[in-house]
This record gives C-alpha cells, structure tokens and sequence, in this order.
C-alpha cells in the first residue's frame, strides 16, 4: 500500500475516534495491524480517566478497486496492563457461594461456643476440687491438733505429783502387805520414811519388860 493512502487511511481512522470518544479522549497514534483483505486496524492512546492503558481501536475497510475507505468499527480496548473488572459471575452462583459462607460461619460460630462451655465446666470443675482439697486440709490439721495436745493429767493417768495411777496401785498394795507381816520394805517414797523409823525404834525393845 504506498504511503500516502496508508497516511490518509491513519487520519481517517483518527477522525473516526475523535467522533466517538469524548473531547480530549483520543492520545497519539500507536500502531496499524493489516488483517489482509483490505481490512486494517489503528490503534490510538486513550486518554480518558481511569482507563489508563487502554487503546481506541478503529477499523478500516479499503477498497481495492476505488481505494476508498469505509468505517467497519470504533472501540475502546484494554491493553496488557489495563486495570479491568473481574469476570461477570451469574446471580445464582454468587447465592450460592454467599448461603455456602453463611453456613459455614454459622458452623465456626457454634463450634466456639461449645469450646466455651467446656472450658467453664472445667474452671468449675477445678474450683469444686480445690475447695474439697482444702476442706481435707483443715479436718486432718483439726485431727492432728487433737492428737497432738492430749490432757496431761486425763489422757497419760498421772496424779498431780506426776505419779502414774499404776505406781500409786502398787505402793498401796507394798503398804498392805507390810501391816499383814509386820515388815516393811524399803521405801521409794520419802513420805512413808517417818513411819518406818518408828518401828525400828520399838524394835529393839523387850516386850516382855
């Protein structure tokens, strides 16, 4: 194709997209792609906000007769790295995907609540066995008190002169045998030293004198 009709075709084809776009949305030219039969494609800067990398593409029909050029088509295209919005999901999928999310925090949700009151059973299941825990505590330090402070005088059987009540069975025994017999042991307790001496004083005497 000689120069001149492809520059015609190029301001052709900028024309085109300055009627489509709004003012000031047309940039510099970028490229033209041939697609054989007469049909080429030009490739124009869009300069509109938020579509950053996008491109007007115009497509020319060429004759090859007359070599006049017809219109075919004028869009708006993203390039490699235009920021475009996700694909379209039909509303019966995203119901599904929302009830399936529901379900599932309803399940997370009743799940924690039941670990919840496993966890206070246990507090309380603990506070109830250390309560008992210190409850045996103070009975056994009741019972090793009582134990351990006995009466003196009730619980061991001594007298108030610190003779037990067996010992003071047996020297009562020791008086009574002596009186029968008329001889008296010797004594373990000073009390009876009196009445022993006596005795021997009247021992040496002659009764028949």
């Amino acid at each position: 194709m000689p120069k001149t009709l492809t520059q015609n075709l190029q301001e052709v084809a900028r024309q085109a997209a300055v009627g489509s776009a709004p003012q000031d949305g047309v940039g510099n030219f970028i490229d033209s792609v041939s697609d054989g039969e007469g049909v080429t494609t030009f490739h124009f800067e869009s300069k509109l906000k938020g579509y950053r990398d996008w491109r007007w593409n115009v497509v020319l029909f060429q004759d090859a007769t007359t070599h006049e050029a017809t219109i075919s088509e004028v869009v708006l295209m993203p390039g490699d790295e235009s920021l475009i919005a996700p694909d379209w999901v039909p509303w019966s999928e995203r119901l599904a995907d929302y009830k399936a999310l529901q379900a599932e925090l309803e399940a997370q949700a009743a799940l924690e609540a039941a670990e919840a009151v496993d966890l206070e059973d246990d507090e309380e299941a603990d506070d109830d066995e250390d309560a008992d825990f210190e409850d045996g505590i103070l009975e056994t330090d009741v019972e090793e008190d009582e134990i351990a402070e006995p009466d003196s005088e009730s619980d061991t059987g001594e007298d108030s002169e610190g003779l037990t009540v067996s010992d003071s069975n047996e020297a009562n025994n020791a008086e009574d045998d002596a009186d029968s017999t008329g001889i008296w042991p010797k004594r373990l307790f000073g009390r009876r030293k009196g009445r022993v001496k006596s005795k021997d004083r009247n021992k040496g005497k002659n009764p028949k004198n």
